[in-house]
């Protein structure tokens, strides 16, 4: 795994491996690990790129891609200037100046892969209670590794070699792991490192003694004052942590990150960094003792035998990260949002499949079926969704081996030119061997006086016969199109036998997903506006057409809600805690404004009622609790958004 991390061809902090190999959810990356050559692949590519890629497969979210941009471009920029100014500061301190860059490196790429974790990782992941209280596994994961740095520091550094590279080294892995913003990562780096100030920093290296009484006083002097009590403090801030022995840190960060149940890759690349910040202190001063080497070579072969303990355990047991049981993707379908009949047809799916397995392995003759299927309904319905759903189901069965799904259209089968629509036909199925091919918009392939598409139609029947026993077809669209396309040709009638229909979001089920997209992003809804965006939903729900959006139709009233949350704070200049976790009325802007005014005058108040008895209850929008039993027929039902009454 060592030429993944080291490889920094197109990323001068961290290889595109690394990114690609922490986006997306757990799950995905447990159900669909990247190989290694697809990780290589990504060294290639610019950050832009990366990204693009998995937007493009849904994994994901545009705000993330956004904020993982903008911190990239930041701390590249920062690193791209600090570069600049190292030669003068390597000088200026008698430092070795590639040993400087290393060591720059490293830290900032420490520092990018942090931003990186605070962007990508679930809220629900990232704490941990203990005995001593609730604990940030993020904050604690990058604690580690500063402990690891700062405990290299001073073994390398000791208190009784007090000099000029002693207290530089010291300020330039702070300035970079104790600062919160790029720039003062930069300008705490450099300092008072400037050739103006060289004859004074000198005296670092005469004994340089606290100067007494009166005198006149200045930065340099203020500076030069302060070194050998900050340099001692240093040290006895990481003396615990050397003591305790800095692979128990190195261990703690292996815990941590199989805590936050991010990949295996990450441990090497803390492990990469370790090594690469031992050897930048090492050489910094142009010296290396035998008693600096002798500690690089204990620190590094202990930390060298945790990852092959944890590369053995993975070796051994390859795929055992990646399976996982039917019932745990069932229960993840039963946690969407409404669609009652699609989860009971995909249950119904799944049963029969799990049957038909059965009595392969005990020598029985399958019953003759296909698992090809139609799925229809409007946009944001859900049906990308329940098609990855069902990839995994199939996997955790045997039915595929691999149960990944590729995703695609008219434009990535059809060519432009004769002879182009087979080969790229071909190319799309090949890549979705052993998983699903999910094609949306199917109807498009059917259009009058043009017969690329019917090609296309043509190579996907052969095809699925051909590999019937390692692809399933999902074809999705709007009911009346998909009715059309499966009848304009006798082998899509025989081949596909099983049909879903997705049906519209009730007006509450538009409301929970939204309430979902905010306590999966940390944010929380003022009565105020659980109730505006209750009577948002239902005008638009009851102001529909046919292209009515569905869950996008969250997805985009989400982002204009965090958009107005974002203008109100920079307006107010409040940034405390709660105020950035807060979404207010006024962030959301919605036409049933006016309705919501006369609702509230004609005081008919909400409901919710029970799914199982009917019973119905009172609702009001502070009411705190998404999940309430129901006292008549004791079954649970979700009260977190109720029903207007007529």
């Amino acid at each position: 795994m060592n030429d993944l991390i080291s490889d920094f061809s197109t990323h001068p902090l961290v290889p595109g491996a690394l990114l690609a190999s922490i986006i997306g959810d757990p799950q995905s990356r447990r159900t669909e690990p990247l190989e290694n050559a697809a990780l290589r692949s990504f060294n290639k590519l610019p950050t832009l790129d990366i990204v693009s890629h998995f937007q493009n497969l849904a994994v994901l979210a545009n705000e993330q891609a956004s904020e993982i941009l903008a911190a990239d471009n930041q701390y590249v920029t920062a690193f791209k200037e600090l570069c600049r100014r190292i030669p003068e500061v390597a000088q200026e301190t008698d430092c070795d100046r590639k040993s400087v860059e290393q060591l720059a490196r490293c830290l900032f790429s420490a520092k990018l892969m942090s931003e990186y974790l605070e962007i990508l990782t679930p809220p629900q992941l990232s704490y941990e209670r203990t005995a001593r209280g609730t604990v940030d596994l993020l904050e604690s994961l990058f604690d580690s590794f500063r402990k690891i740095v700062g405990g290299a520091w001073s073994v390398f550094f000791p208190r009784s070699e007090f000099s000029l590279v002693t207290d530089a080294s010291a300020q330039f892995w702070m300035a970079c792991l104790y600062s919160s913003r790029t720039d003062e990562m930069v300008n705490g780096f450099v300092g008072l490192f400037l050739m103006a100030h060289r004859d004074r920093l000198q005296a670092l290296n005469r004994g340089y003694v606290k100067q007494s009484g009166l005198h006149l006083r200045d930065a340099i002097t203020e500076y030069l004052d302060n070194s050998k009590e900050k340099i001692i403090k240093l040290h006895e801030a990481v003396a615990d942590s050397v003591k305790e022995g800095l692979d128990r840190s190195f261990a703690e960060m292996v815990r941590v990150i199989n805590k936050l149940e991010l990949p295996p890759l990450l441990i090497f690349y803390y492990a990469f960094l370790t090594r690469e910040v031992c050897q930048a202190f090492a050489h910094v001063d142009g010296d290396l003792s035998s008693k600096e080497n002798r500690f690089i070579q204990y620190l590094l072969r202990q930390i060298a035998v945790i990852c092959e303990d944890y590369d053995a355990v993975f070796a051994a047991h390859p795929r055992a990260v990646a399976e996982e049981k039917l019932d745990q993707v069932l229960l993840e379908l039963d946690e969407l949002v409404g669609i009652a009949a699609v989860k009971q047809k995909v249950k119904e799916t799944a049963n029969f499949a799990r049957i038909q397995q059965m009595r392969i392995a005990q020598g029985l003759k399958s019953i003759p079926t296909s698992y090809h299927a139609v799925y229809t309904g409007n946009p944001g319905t859900g049906k990308t969704t329940v098609a990855r759903l069902m990839g995994r189901i199939y996997k955790s069965l045997g039915v595929l081996k691999k149960g990944h799904l590729i995703e695609c259209d008219r434009a990535a089968l059809v060519g432009e030119y004769v002879g182009q629509t087979a080969p790229r036909t071909n190319g799309v199925i090949d890549s979705a061997l052993d998983g699903i091919l999910f094609i949306d918009e199917a109807y498009s392939l059917v259009k009058e006086h043009e017969d690329y598409g019917q090609e296309a139609i043509e190579t996907l029947l052969k095809r699925m016969e051909d590999d019937r026993n390692r692809m399933i077809v999902i074809v999705a669209g709007y009911p009346e199109e998909m009715e059309r396309f499966i009848h304009s040709n006798p082998g899509l009638q025989s081949r596909f036998n099983r049909f879903i229909e997705f049906p519209d979001y009730t007006p509450q089920e538009l409301c929970r997903i939204f309430a979902l997209m905010c306590r999966k992003n940390g944010l929380s809804l003022t009565p105020e506006l659980k109730e505006k965006v209750l009577h948002h939903f239902n005008y638009l729900h009851k102001e529909r057409g046919e292209n009515f959006g569905n869950a996008r139709l969250v997805r985009n009233c989400f982002e204009a809600v965090i958009n107005g949350q974002a203008s109100r704070l920079a307006a107010s200049g409040m940034f405390d805690a709660r105020a950035l976790t807060m979404l207010e009325a006024l962030d959301l802007n919605t036409p049933a404004q006016n309705f919501l005014a006369g609702y509230r005058n004609s005081k008919k108040g909400y409901v919710v009622k029970c799914p199982g008895c009917g019973q119905v209850y009172s609702w009001s929008p502070d009411l705190d609790i998404i999940d309430a039993v129901c006292t008549r027929c004791g079954k649970t039902y979700n009260c977190e958004f109720g029903e207007l009454v007529s």
